[in-house]
């Protein structure tokens, strides 16, 4: 029977595969507020990672060559992410760099050379750009964010690329040190770049149509840097991080501040992942497939007519049969109704307990509000204390706080609202958490957070979460200053 069904299902499962549509040739996406992005798609394949030995200015962490192989599709950017797109993600999240956020600020040019000043930032990298010029003095984890915040507009896995992911689109089915000759008329380097960045698209593209992948800036990449493995590679990722001299995190692609020779495919470079230059920038890949559309909310239980209030002079009506009440015959002395209320107490007392002193162990400040109203937990908890409905639960930090939910709610939006004292932030969101939670960046400590739906208020928390995350800064555990260092210049 078994042998008999097989080809059946075998060609039940090509037509289904046949039946999918082929994903289009560019993806374009609307990042709110008149600002666009375009990427390319990259047919999965295998390409030779590396350089030969024969290769005109090939360094010795480009062997040993060997055979990738990609064995999915992806979305790369068209071009290296602009200062405008950049600044539309800090706009809709007050998301603040690493290097404003430090006392030193970023490595800006000063003279042809990188001078690090507290005045530099991607707002002022040294010289002139528009929003037209790539993004740059972002850090890898700034440009992780950035993935994080487009994957919620997306609705779709976004990412930096793997160092592999990059060298096969930028190679594009050639094998030698360029995509196109001659390189000036597809690279950015020292040497025709003036000291500074250019608007994108300027150069002639791949034959995918990507443009910029030989400058104006060093691109991140999500591998750590080590060397390469002999032997062929599938969907290679370097997670390990402590294979190099101190870990450091991958860039492609060379600058404009760079050697013509650094203007090649198989071009590597690494920094230290919070390193921020005026020639590091980053571009991202999203994935084919959507994520599914969240389901609609149930709607909203309709409130119980309230009784209306007897005009004066009126006499009210007499109570239904089933509200009239009796004295019981013990009122004066034993009453057996107080018995049946000890059960009820205790359970309410339990919960009670298990909310409050559940906390105290580091976990978020949960209270299942199915057994107590709003007001009850209030009266029993306290002022300050507001139960957490549905499962919803929230972990502050010094710069945001972690969302977890019930596993129902992942893949829905919701609409989260912060409050820093001084502003109130209010955005909408995929909710799609981490193993720690999803993570929101606010910029500074909340000192409140809720997260809405369509069909209501899903959860809200007040104050300090948990006595591991307090509020005093005499007594946190985030010092103000525990973060902030300077990262010397890798140049």
């Amino acid at each position: 029977m078994r042998t008999f069904l097989f080809p059946i299902l075998v060609a039940l499962g090509t037509a289904t595969a046949c039946a999918q549509p082929a994903p289009a040739a560019e993806l374009k996406l609307d990042l709110g507020g008149g600002v666009k992005m375009d990427l390319v798609l990259v047919p999965a394949g295998g390409f030779d990672q590396g350089s030969p030995a024969t290769e005109a200015g090939r360094e010795a962490d480009e062997s040993p060559q060997r055979r990738v192989t990609l064995t999915r599709d992806y979305y790369l950017g068209k071009h290296p992410v602009t200062r405008g797109q950049f600044a539309r993600f800090v706009e809709s999240t007050r998301y603040k760099t690493e290097a404003e956020q430090g006392p030193s600020g970023g490595f800006g040019v000063v003279d042809g050379k990188l001078v690090q000043q507290k005045r530099f930032h991607w707002r002022d990298p040294g010289f002139p750009q528009t929003d037209e010029h790539p993004v740059v003095i972002v850090t890898a984890q700034d440009a992780k964010a950035f993935c994080r915040w487009l994957g919620t507009r997306a609705r779709r896995d976004c990412t930096l690329p793997t160092e592999a992911q990059w060298e096969h689109a930028c190679r594009a089915g050639t094998t030698g040190a360029h995509y196109l000759e001659p390189v000036d008329e597809v690279a950015w380097h020292r040497g025709n770049s003036g000291g500074q960045t250019h608007p994108v698209g300027l150069k002639k593209p791949n034959a995918l149509g990507l443009h910029d992948l030989y400058g104006p800036v060093w691109q991140w990449c999500a591998d750590w840097y080590a060397p390469y493995r002999a032997g062929a590679a599938t969907d290679p990722l370097q997670t390990n991080p402590n294979l190099s001299d101190k870990p450091r995190q991958v860039l492609r692609g060379g600058s404009f501040l760079s050697d013509v020779s650094h203007a090649r495919s198989a071009e590597r470079y690494r920094n230290d992942a919070r390193s921020r230059n005026a020639d590091n920038g980053f571009r991202v890949v999203c994935a084919v497939t959507e994520r599914p559309a969240p389901p609609p909310a149930p709607p909203r239980p309709p409130r119980p007519a309230q009784a209306s209030t007897p005009a004066a002079g009126a006499q009210p009506s007499p109570p239904a049969p089933s509200q009239v009440r009796f004295p019981s015959q013990s009122s004066r002395g034993f009453n057996p109704f107080g018995l049946l209320m000890i059960p009820a107490l205790l359970f309410i007392g339990y919960k009670v307990l298990k909310a409050v002193f559940g906390s105290f162990g580091g976990r978020p400040n949960v209270l299942d509000s199915s057994t107590l109203t709003p007001r009850g937990a209030a009266e029993l908890l306290g002022a300050g204390a507001r139960p957490i409905a549905q499962r919803f639960a929230f972990r502050l930090t010094d710069s945001g706080f972690y969302i977890n939910g019930p596993q129902e709610a992942v893949g829905s939006v919701i609409e989260y609202t912060a409050d820093l004292g001084e502003r109130v932030l209010t955005d909408e969101i995929a909710f799609t958490p981490g193993p720690e939670g999803q993570f929101i960046f606010t910029g500074a400590r909340p000192k409140s957070v809720s997260v809405r739906s369509t069909g209501g208020q899903l959860g809200t928390t007040g104050g300090a979460v948990s006595s591991s995350l307090d509020d005093d800064p005499h007594r946190s555990s985030f010092s103000s200053t525990s973060s902030r260092r300077s990262f010397p210049s890798a140049y």
